[in-house]
């Protein structure tokens, strides 16, 4: 099993299975939640190394669930609130992999 893990926050399921079969086809332990609530619970289960977060949906915004996610320390060794990184939709594969492969190369816990 990989040691590199991802969580997926999407009310979109095609998009979260998209991004889920390709982050898992490269070696990444993927986990998915189609709410806010859901990926907030899942993160507090095991602390993932890097959220694709969507920033709009229904139930609540993207956006107040980093803020919530950094403030209650569920990633803690991230400093900032703000986003680490945006990418449109739809992503292009390689533009994530490399976002994502960067993002988690230079963190130290």
């Amino acid at each position: 099993m990989s040691s590199r893990r991802a969580l997926i926050i999407d009310d979109e399921p095609d998009v979260a299975t998209y991004l889920a079969t390709l982050l898992s086809d490269h070696g990444w332990n993927v986990r998915t939640a189609h709410d806010v609530n859901k990926g907030l619970e899942l993160a507090r289960e095991e602390i993932p190394d890097v959220v694709l977060l969507d920033l709009m949906m229904p139930d609540r915004g993207g956006l107040s669930a980093l803020v919530e996610l950094r403030i209650r320390n569920f990633l803690a060794r991230f400093k900032y609130r703000k986003a680490d990184a945006f990418l449109d939709k739809p992503v292009e594969p390689d533009k994530l992999l490399k976002t994502v492969d960067e993002l988690t190369s230079r963190r130290t816990d």
